[in-house]
């Protein structure tokens, strides 16, 4: 996925369609103006723009080439120099091909705009997952929960529903099997959730954050495991949900356990 800046695309078309109206003889000093907002906006099209649209970069290069060799960077220009027939001729033609470049390229290209999904805003989902969950119980869980949490608030925000719950089950394993060694020094030999919930309840952990991951079990992973089950947008935010709830209970179990020892 590449992020894209669209209002680039309707500053480039302000900044480059008036080059097409430059004719040979106006002197540069009414012009130069011009092609020098015409390159900072052509020059602005950035790396990542020009792996979606690859034709459409190569085309803003040719445009600030031909600026370039009229208006040098750095370097005083005789201000009273006409536009030449060559180089008047040069800015239309490269101008033109530009825009029939991006036309043909970015039909073949696929971009998406985020919604909401219910109360969750695309920008938490996509940019600040963190948000979703306290400060403390943030802080408290592993790089790899995070990275699973990340990848099923940008699942959710593309409508990728069923991977949306996958990963968020899969975040609230990774902090399940957090507790544990910090219970017990180390995972169990038997690595399924199930395994982990008992051993839970074999070391006095919080009963109603057991319950509350035992029925997850149940409910939630183990027919999400199967292939012929998918989720919706409500079964989505749902795990999420869960997910939060699960997660806060555990950082304050692991926290009320830290305070009981000696």
């Amino acid at each position: 996925m590449v992020e894209i800046d669209v209002y680039w695309f309707f500053w480039a078309s302000l900044c480059a369609y008036p080059l097409q109206t430059i004719q040979e003889g106006i002197s540069m000093s009414e012009v130069s103006g011009q092609l020098g907002i015409a390159r900072v906006a052509l020059e602005s099209f950035g790396d990542d723009a020009g792996r979606v649209f690859p034709n459409t970069a190569a085309k803003t290069k040719d445009i600030v080439d031909c600026i370039n060799g009229m208006v040098p960077q750095n370097r005083l220009i005789p201000l009273n120099r006409m536009v030449t027939s060559w180089e008047a001729t040069a800015l239309r033609n490269a101008s033109l091909a530009l825009m029939s470049t991006l036309r043909d390229e970015a039909k073949h290209n696929y971009i998406l705009c985020v919604e909401n999904q219910r109360c969750l805003s695309a920008h938490s989902l996509v940019e600040r997952i963190e948000t979703c969950f306290s400060p403390e119980s943030w802080s408290a869980i592993e790089s790899r929960a995070k990275k699973e949490f990340e990848e099923s608030g940008r699942c959710l925000a593309v409508e990728r529903y069923t991977a949306a719950g996958f990963h968020s089950l899969r975040g609230v394993e990774c902090v399940i099997r957090q507790y544990i060694v910090e219970l017990t020094g180390s995972l169990p030999k038997k690595r399924d959730w199930g395994s982990y919930v008992e051993v839970l309840r074999q070391n006095q952990a919080d009963a109603s954050l057991i319950a509350v991951l035992d029925n997850m079990r149940s409910l939630e992973r183990n027919p999400l495991m199967h292939p012929e089950d998918w989720l919706d947008i409500d079964d989505a935010i749902g795990i999420f949900t869960l997910s939060q709830t699960a997660v806060s209970r555990i950082v304050s179990d692991i926290k009320r356990k830290r305070a009981l020892k000696p």
